[in-house]
């Protein structure tokens, strides 16, 4: 009996020191997650896509003219006329619906070269206070608009930026291209889609191979 006893503790004393040794076998992984994410989150929805409607403009047929939104107006003195007659237009167009756009200048610390550029303002109506979605493309053919620098193909008008109390929103911004042609602005928010139809004026960019960007070897 007392050899039996003294076997059991044996082996009792074994196990205990293996398990002291051998850290235990590491449970099945789980799904992974971002750092610092609480168990079970999920990546926040994008508030934006909700606005990102169908083009209201068509692409035009060969040969047919551009048309170009002519209607303009003046609801604030502190900027010129509104192209359009939407709660939300840019400022900055010729007369006739006109974008002139020009080359990037040396000096100026740009980062996209390819594209053309002009300054054009966004006028916001202050009835609209909740974000706008501003994005563009070519009518006439293959082609895309692109926002400030570097380049972007959407623009977002914060309601909470550049607000004067009763007074229209104006967003300061820049627009590019890169080939003359006919051009269609659309602004979506929560109140509807508008479009503003324009004609760009300026050289034709082409990519220049290696050319860093300003301020870079």
């Amino acid at each position: 009996m007392a050899s039996r006893l003294i076997s059991a503790v044996a082996v009792l004393a074994f196990a205990a020191s293996a398990c002291a040794a051998d850290p235990a076998d590491p449970a099945p992984p789980g799904p992974a997650r971002a750092s610092g994410a609480a168990p079970g989150a999920t990546a926040a929805p994008d508030p934006l896509e909700r606005l990102r409607r169908p083009w209201a403009t068509a692409p035009l047929r060969p040969g047919e003219p551009c048309p170009v939104t002519t209607e303009s107006r003046s609801p604030d003195p502190a900027f010129g006329p509104v192209r359009g007659m939407g709660p939300v237009g840019p400022v900055g167009l010729d007369p006739g619906g006109v974008l002139r756009y020009s080359v990037p200048e040396s000096g100026q610390g740009w980062g996209d070269w390819d594209w053309g550029w002009q300054k054009v303002m966004w006028a916001v109506d202050p009835a609209v206070t909740t974000p706008v979605l501003v994005r563009g493309r070519r009518l006439d053919g293959p082609g895309e608009v692109g926002f400030d620098d570097p380049v972007a193909r959407e623009l977002v008008l914060d309601p909470e930026r550049d607000a004067a109390p009763g007074g229209w929103r104006d967003h300061p911004s820049a627009t590019r291209v890169r080939a003359p042609g006919c051009y269609a602005y659309q602004a979506d928010t929560d109140q509807g889609s508008f479009t503003v139809v324009f004609r760009a004026v300026g050289p034709v960019m082409t990519p220049a191979p290696g050319r860093a960007r300003e301020g870079q070897e």
